[in-house]
């Protein structure tokens, strides 16, 4: 007959800085997979962040493991961007009890007003590149994809019952990569409909990272929507994301349209690689159509449409044949594009706040 021992739980939290030890936690607060060849970029994001994490843990009185035990029932990070804003990403519990859920939220709410923080908002994912944003809404597709990750929906009512209300909300659309030559379309009278020849089109190199990111941070800064600033700016940010889109993708998902008479870098943007999903020769063959920032002197001279064209050229050569396409759900400009492409909206995901 085997003797049942009495465990004896309590609940606490805990503020960690040991970025390891937050590491090895992490998964209980994201659903997409914490990969070996994802450390660094994790750790590199804690570090520009300065982030920290508030671990929810279980004081077990147990003879079974001693002091093996293993804590830890959720977490999440925090981090600011030198503001009045407490950022949090990774929130989560191992089995998305609302109790335990109520009781990290507590310890969230009790630092930000402990630190004179004027506002909460979550969750932000760092890196965003892999882990994204937001809590996802009931009914979304909650196959593993870049980007997105799945929660049930006691998360967001939990948040929302506690006086958070929904800062941002971002829709997916499921669409597939369609070739397009930009420099071969006809208005209805039979003439061209663009002429790009002001316009460089350019794939940077994983060396000209330092050659073109200022740039690049500087046209994402001025202008793209508030709704696309969602996270907090860091230099890192951008670092990382060329990092990742070149070590899992190819020099065909990042681009700029330089205007030749100044050369001057007036438009850009990339696909994030999802590497979760490749073919049968082991290419990537989906990615997330992330990111599209046009100069506003330069607007309405097709460059949209300009590096769509020439990079759907590109990547289908290389194997990709799908994709999600991110846009903000008051975006309807965007939506209908997407919508125009044959995409179906099959995610949401939201941005929750509080003001303190």
């Amino acid at each position: 007959m085997v003797q049942e021992l009495e465990i004896k739980t309590q609940f606490s939290t805990e503020i960690i800085t040991d970025p390891h030890k937050i590491l090895d936690h992490l998964h209980l607060g994201i659903s997409i997979p914490i990969l070996p060849e994802f450390h660094k970029y994790i750790l590199g994001a804690f570090e520009a962040y300065q982030a920290k994490a508030i671990f929810l843990k279980e004081t077990i009185n147990s003879e079974i493991f001693g002091t093996k035990t293993d804590e830890v029932l959720g977490l999440t990070l925090i981090y600011d961007d030198g503001k009045d804003t407490l950022f949090f990403g990774f929130f989560g519990v191992f089995d998305h009890d609302k109790n335990k859920i109520s009781t990290l939220l507590d310890a969230l709410v009790s630092y930000a007003k402990d630190y004179d923080y004027n506002y909460i908002r979550g969750p932000v994912n760092i890196p965003a590149v892999i882990y994204g944003w937001g809590f996802m809404v009931p009914g979304s597709n909650k196959k593993l994809f870049i980007g997105c990750p799945v929660n049930p929906p006691v998360y967001q009512e939990t948040f929302l019952e506690r006086g958070f209300y929904v800062k941002f909300e971002e829709d997916r659309y499921d669409v597939i990569v369609v070739k397009m030559n930009p420099h071969t379309l006809k208005r209805r009278d039979g003439n061209l409909r663009y002429d790009f020849s002001d316009y460089e089109y350019r794939n940077p190199k994983r060396d000209e990272t330092e050659e073109v990111i200022e740039d690049y941070i500087r046209l994402h800064i001025e202008y793209m929507p508030p709704s696309a600033q969602i996270s907090p700016q860091n230099r890192y940010n951008a670092e990382s994301h060329f990092d990742f889109i070149h070590t899992f993708g190819t020099e065909s998902h990042m681009w700029m349209v330089y205007y030749k008479s100044t050369n001057e870098m007036v438009a850009c943007g990339y696909i994030i690689p999802n590497p979760f999903s490749k073919d049968k020769r082991g290419r990537v063959d989906s990615a997330s159509f992330h990111d599209w920032v046009v100069h506003p002197d330069h607007r309405r001279a097709g460059l949209a449409m300009f590096m769509y064209g020439e990079t759907s050229l590109l990547v289908y050569k290389e194997g990709l044949r799908w994709g999600s396409w991110p846009v903000g759900a008051e975006n309807t400009a965007n939506a209908g594009a997407a919508e125009k492409m044959g995409g179906k909206r099959d995610r949401r995901h939201l941005i929750l706040e509080q003001e303190l």
